[in-house]
């Protein structure tokens, strides 16, 4: 039998036993609902938000009754207040004492909302909704930013988020099959027919297969319910975010479920599972830490730049910088390229300690011994 031909047999048993449990239905389950939550949670639970409102000119009757209204309707508490001049109002706005100027033409023109950016756009939206007859009115921000950055923020906030539980969740699936099989020997049976490195790689693939099924559901289903309910417009880089974080998806996957499945081999029980994998662990939420606390924050740092060609980040640093559009094509491709040459060395080195690992009943034994079993020393 060949070794493609191994190999696949694994994956698909892997993928029928495992898509087919009960495991996999609530862990896809819980994922969408995680995602309805944060998507719609904000808006059923009431809050009221304060915000204060500067009076320029004189406004025309009922305009701060219907202000009033509007703003009790959705839970918002606005205060108004009157400002002697346009400069004086601005410049409040800009230092953060007003939320918003209402400026009102002496000549009875369209009036004026001026706010500071896009950071406050519900309470733009509710502060319009008080202007429903002529005359209508005008937005103006003194600090226009990009329309699409907020939501591209977003994105690459999520997007790192699930990539790391899709990575660590589907990663610790193949630790936990390996050491199970290794306990119940049932690895013995299926190694008499298998080489023991297409048996890591199979089940790699089988179970990545199912982690790329559930991270498209996820991203569908956040993406159509988002637009749908209108709680956000997708940004021109939502095609290449999407991508991206596929890709490196499967980048990071095939590096850390590798990993956590050679230093499983090494475990003879589930309680040494944990303790055996616990670098590699401690390795991943580092690398996702490090994407938001500090490649969020300046994608185009150097610092960001940098973990772009580190395998263990790289899955997520690239995938933020380019929900960001701060990323080069080139980086892209060569970081790929890298990680593609990692990952074979690993499945590599990774294939030959796993063999001599895998079938070591007892005590947890170490990396060297496992080597030197395998290379029959």
């Amino acid at each position: 039998m060949s070794r493609a031909r191994s190999i696949w047999l694994v994956a698909r048993r892997e993928l029928l036993e495992r898509g087919r449990s009960r495991a996999f239905a609530i862990s896809v389950g819980v994922s969408v609902a995680l995602i309805a939550g944060a998507l719609f949670l904000p808006a059923l639970i009431g809050r009221t938000d304060r915000a204060r409102i500067g009076l320029v000119g004189t406004p025309p009757p009922g305009v701060v009754a219907r202000l009033d209204a509007v703003a009790s309707a959705t839970n918002q508490d606005i205060r108004t207040e009157s400002v002697g001049d346009e400069p004086t109002g601005e410049a409040r706005v800009r230092d953060g004492s007003l939320d918003g100027l209402l400026v009102f033409p002496a000549d009875g023109g369209v009036p004026t909302y001026v706010a500071k950016d896009r950071s406050k756009s519900l309470l733009q939206q509710v502060v319009a909704s008080a202007f429903t007859t002529p005359p209508q009115l005008q937005l103006r921000e003194l600090e226009p930013a990009d329309p699409n950055r907020d939501v591209a923020f977003a994105f690459a906030n999520v997007g790192v988020i699930l990539l790391f539980i899709s990575i660590f969740t589907f990663g610790t699936w193949v630790l936990t099959g390996v050491v199970e099989e290794k306990q119940s020997r049932v690895v013995e049976v299926v190694l008499a027919t298998v080489e023991p490195r297409d048996l890591l790689i199979g089940k790699v693939l089988g179970i990545g297969l199912l982690g790329i099924a559930q991270l498209v559901v996820m991203v569908a289903f956040g993406l159509v319910a988002g637009t749908a309910s209108g709680r956000f417009t997708l940004p021109p880089t939502t095609g290449s975010a999407v991508a991206m974080l596929l890709l490196w998806f499967v980048l990071g996957y095939a590096f850390y479920s590798t990993a956590l499945g050679v230093l499983g081999a090494l475990a003879s029980r589930m309680e040494e599972a944990s303790n055996a994998a616990s670098p590699v662990s401690f390795l991943a939420t580092g690398a996702y830490l490090f994407s938001l606390l500090v490649a969020l924050n300046d994608p185009a740092g150097t610092a960001a730049r940098v973990a772009t060609f580190l395998p263990p980040v790289s899955p997520m640093v690239i995938p933020l910088r380019a929900a960001l559009g701060a990323i080069e094509p080139w980086e892209i491709v060569v970081s790929a390229i890298e990680m593609v040459v990692v990952v074979a060395i690993l499945f590599e080195l990774g294939g030959r300690v796993y063999s001599g690992a895998v079938l070591q009943s007892g005590a947890r034994i170490g990396l060297r011994q496992a080597w030197r079993i395998a290379r029959g020393g």
